[in-house]
């Protein structure tokens, strides 16, 4: 069961909703590329578990998320054909594409999806939403989203 939520709330932090990351790479587009860049700060309730988080986003590209409770609970990497998820105290790492998220959380969603839920205007009931199609209930309060012109994204697997 804890295995299961804990999956089920790093593929909800893809959604929405990461720190502590020794590596960095830049994905700044190029000058002749015009790209939108999020992040976003969150905190919220999930099955009684209590975390805080940040999500940053390249529109089209990729998401990245990282939860945490005093520790690093998790991280999840989204981007439209792929997705990793690490979950450090359990030692899981999961890396595949959207069909392996269907298997770990019983739930088919898509990169169009999840970018659909960070920019929605209602991201913390579609999140909710999202949620609850995994089984778990979750309460998200966006503590700070904006769009900038240029984010690091921390890489470190």
């Amino acid at each position: 069961m804890k295995k299961s939520f804990i999956i089920g709330l790093m593929m909800v932090a893809a959604a929405v909703l990461m720190t502590g990351c020794r590596s960095t790479e830049n994905l700044a587009a190029p000058s002749s590329t015009a790209r939108e860049y999020y992040t976003m700060n969150f905190s919220g309730e999930a099955d009684g578990i209590g975390f805080s988080g940040q999500l940053r986003m390249a529109k089209d590209s990729v998401i990245w998320c990282n939860f945490s409770k005093i520790i690093d609970l998790g991280r999840a990497l989204a981007t439209p054909d792929s997705v990793w998820v690490r979950i450090p105290l359990l030692g899981n790492n999961h890396a595949g594409d959207y069909g392996m998220v269907k298997r770990l959380t019983g739930v088919s969603t898509s990169f169009a999806e999840l970018q659909a839920i960070v920019l929605s205007d209602n991201a913390e009931e579609e999140i909710r939403r999202l949620a609850q199609r995994m089984g778990h209930d979750v309460k998200v309060r966006i503590k700070k989203r904006e769009r900038v012109t240029s984010l690091t994204f921390p890489f470190n697997k």
